[in-house]
């Protein structure tokens, strides 16, 4: 079974995602009474928000406020759209804003996202090209744990695009994640194969 593009799920679908990738991201940070909500509306001051992802954490005993907008778009994501989800966190009082889009942000928002404590996350289709470890061909072999592996892997991977790193930050999948992939590989090359085989962590 293929993997889907990114850019054809629903956007309910995607949204969804957008709501795995911040679960993931909350435990990996192991964040304290964290709740996350898909589709809520909020009420402020100058009127009712639709927020497409609404997350809470407790901090040093402060309730975290957390919206999460989710673009799925082609072009480019402008300036205009993290700042529109700035008045948004103070019309709610919020404390951070997550901006997910499956499209590159284009310099001035990235700018204007780091200027505000805004994180700007770009989601891809996950890419592989899948090579027979045990028959050291291009033949797929659906015994292959490796092959199984790749199965298991989620089809999307997401960056943060304002992260201080020379590299994109890679937030999804996690660690955790990929290390249960790598476990239940391992467990089945030992009951297979007879051979124990480990990975760095």
């Amino acid at each position: 079974m293929e993997h889907p593009d990114i850019l054809n799920v629903s956007p309910t679908e995607f949204e969804e995602l957008c709501l795995e990738i911040l679960k993931s991201y909350a435990e990996a940070e192991k964040l304290t009474d964290f709740v996350i909500t898909h589709n809520v509306k909020l009420p402020a001051a100058d009127g009712t928000y639709q927020i497409d992802v609404y997350a809470e954490f407790t901090a040093m005993r402060t309730k975290i406020k957390v919206l999460c907008e989710c673009k799925r778009y082609k072009s480019p994501v402008s300036r205009d759209k993290v700042a529109i989800l700035h008045r948004k966190l103070e019309s709610l009082g919020a404390q951070k804003g997550i901006l997910i889009s499956t499209s590159q942000f284009q310099s001035g928002a990235i700018q204007y996202a780091k200027e505000h404590g805004i994180a700007l996350i770009r989601v891809e289709n996950y890419k592989f090209i899948h090579l027979s470890y045990s028959s050291e061909s291009q033949e797929i072999n659906d015994k292959d744990p490796f092959y199984g592996a790749e199965k298991q892997i989620p089809p999307f991977v997401a960056y943060d695009d304002t992260a201080d790193t020379e590299t994109p930050h890679k937030v999804y999948p996690s660690a955790a994640i990929m290390q249960e992939i790598i476990r239940e590989m391992t467990q089945q090359i030992k009951d297979e194969w007879g051979v124990d085989i480990s990975f760095p962590k």
